[in-house]
């Protein structure tokens, strides 16, 4: 099983921290669905990281302050930027209630005059996710 440790390890360059945000501005793209698949090889039942590591990564992730008590909202923030202008931004995790996981990627692309940013595609995201787990 990976430790959360050897995780994050793969994200984050302690000794260059120019390197860690690489991903912000660069050629590097990333689907809405391979966000999803991501989450699910995380969270999903075949995941090949410990109960713990997916405990201390959901904690982390837990999105606080839910009007429903009846599920559980986990989930990450992030932008994309060209030329130093956010191009899209997007928040991708799970929801976890009684009937189980519900994998999501909310993505918005630059639109002029249109509010692109990570805060925005969160809370779109809690609100398809819950009407979706009202059901």
């Amino acid at each position: 099983m990976k430790k959360l440790e050897e995780f994050v390890r793969g994200w984050v360059n302690n000794y260059n921290p120019a390197l860690n945000g690489f991903w912000i501005e660069s050629s590097l793209m990333i689907s809405p669905r391979e966000q999803v698949e991501v989450m699910e090889r995380i969270f999903g039942d075949n995941s090949d990281y410990s109960e713990e590591t997916q405990n201390r990564l959901k904690q982390v992730m837990l999105v606080s302050k839910q009007e429903r008590t009846d599920i559980s909202i986990y989930g990450k923030t992030g932008m994309g930027k060209a030329e130093g202008i956010v191009v899209d931004a997007w928040f991708t995790g799970f929801a976890e209630g009684t009937e189980g996981k519900v994998y999501f990627c909310v993505r918005l692309g630059r639109t002029d005059g249109m509010n692109v940013s990570s805060p925005r595609a969160k809370e779109i995201a809690i609100q398809i996710v819950s009407d979706y787990c009202g059901q």
